[in-house]
């Protein structure tokens, strides 16, 4: 028989307490799991939840893939431009376009761009050395035109550092040669206004 005293009757409350409180715990973690699976959607065979899909900037926070574009060019009214992209900024691809670094992004955090300024039948980036701050990049994408204004102009040593570099913001970077200057590049970094 079990002995009652008020030690055991307290043991006992204690334990069906917790199972009680674990069994809530089950139940509500099972309410936020259905949840937060009934708020992701299907996107390009990706689940994405609705935190990916917000629009900030009127960009989506989901890039695009490569196969989903249509139409892709730059713009640069101040410099008369205007160019198509190709994927790929090996030297045969910009002799003729403005090439898309394949390690960069289509549309979210950095869109990393590469042209000739000199020496090629196409050297689209000739100018680029006249951009200045608030300037304005039209980067079109299939039907939707987004603004760049410039925020810096500078020169570099690698530009594959900043080419892959990852920002939170929209930003866009534009990257050529520098005439008689090897090693060195001239980099435009936009951001979405």
């Amino acid at each position: 028989m079990i002995n009652c005293n008020k030690r055991n009757v307290n043991i006992i409350s204690f334990c069906i307490s917790l199972i009680i409180f674990s069994i809530i715990i089950y139940f509500l973690n099972l309410i936020i799991l259905k949840t937060s699976k009934e708020s992701n959607v299907l996107y390009n065979n990706k689940i994405l939840s609705i935190n990916e899909i917000s629009d900030k900037n009127n960009i989506s926070n989901e890039d695009i893939s490569l196969e989903n574009i249509k139409k892709w060019k730059i713009i640069i009214e101040k410099l008369n431009l205007e160019a198509n992209i190709k994927e790929g900024e090996e030297e045969n691809n910009i002799k003729e376009n403005v090439g898309h670094y394949k390690e960069s992004n289509y549309l979210k955090g950095n869109v990393s761009l590469k042209a000739y300024n000199t020496g090629e039948n196409k050297n689209y980036f000739a100018n680029l050395k006249e951009l200045k701050i608030d300037d304005e990049i039209k980067y079109i994408i299939n039907e939707k035109e987004y603004i760049y204004k410039v925020k810096e102009n500078i020169i570099i040593d690698n530009e594959y550092e900043y080419a892959k570099k990852q920002y939170n913001e929209n930003k866009l970077t534009l990257i050529t040669y520098i005439k008689d200057i090897d090693n060195k590049k001239r980099c435009v970094i936009a951001e979405k206004s």
